[in-house]
C-alpha cells in the first residue's frame, strides 16, 4: 500500500479531514453572520427565521444532487454503446452496396420498363434479406467472440490475482 507521501494530496486522509473541517467552519461562520443582521424581518415570515438561508441553500443543493443522479440514470448508455453503433454503420454500408449491385444487375437483364421496375423491386427485397441475414450472422459471431474474450481475460486476471496473493502469503510466513 502506498504511503501518504506517494498518494495525491486530495486523496490523503489528512487532507480530507482538513477540507471537511474548513467546510464546517465556513457553514458555521455563514450561520453566525446572520446574528449581525438579525433585525431584518422577512417578507414571508419564514425567511425571517434564524438560519433560514443556510437551510435553504443546503436543501436546494441536496435537491440538485438528486436531480443530477436521476438525470444520470435516465441518460445512462451501455458501456459498449459506441461499439454497437460502429458495427451497425459497417453493416448498413455493406447492405446498401449489395442492394445497388443487385438492382443494377436486374435492370440490365429486364427489357421493358414495367419488368425493370418489378425486377428491381424483387432484387432489392432479395438483396435486403440476404444482407440482413449476413449482418445478423456477423454481429452474432462478433458478439460471441467478444464475450468469449472477456471471459478468458477475466479468468486470466483471477489466476494472476490468486498467484500474487499466494506469493504474498508465502513471503509473509
Amino acid at each position: 500500500m502506498p504511503s501518504e507521501k506517494d498518494t495525491d494530496w486530495i486523496y490523503r486522509k489528512s487532507t480530507k479531514k482538513l477540507l471537511m473541517r474548513l467546510l464546517l467552519l465556513g457553514c458555521a461562520i455563514s450561520v453566525l453572520m446572520e446574528l449581525a443582521v438579525w433585525d431584518r424581518g422577512g417578507k414571508f415570515g419564514v425567511d425571517g427565521w434564524f438560519g433560514f438561508y443556510a437551510l435553504l441553500g443546503f436543501v436546494s443543493c441536496t435537491l440538485m444532487i438528486f436531480a443530477a443522479k436521476g438525470l444520470g440514470l435516465w441518460l445512462k448508455v451501455p458501456t459498449n454503446f459506441y461499439d454497437q453503433e460502429e458495427a451497425g454503420e459497417e453493416d448498413e454500408v455493406q447492405m446498401t452496396g449489395l442492394v445497388t449491385k443487385t438492382v443494377k444487375k436486374a435492370t440490365k437483364k429486364a427489357p421493358a420498363k414495367k419488368a425493370t421496375k418489378k425486377a428491381a423491386k424483387k432484387a432489392a427485397k432479395k438483396a435486403t434479406k440476404k444482407a440482413t441475414k449476413k449482418a445478423t450472422k456477423k454481429a452474432t459471431k462478433k458478439a460471441t467472440k467478444k464475450a468469449t474474450k472477456n471471459v478468458v481475460n477475466k479468468t486470466a486476471r483471477k489466476k494472476v490475482a490468486r498467484k500474487t496473493t499466494k506469493e504474498k502469503e508465502g513471503g509473509a510466513q
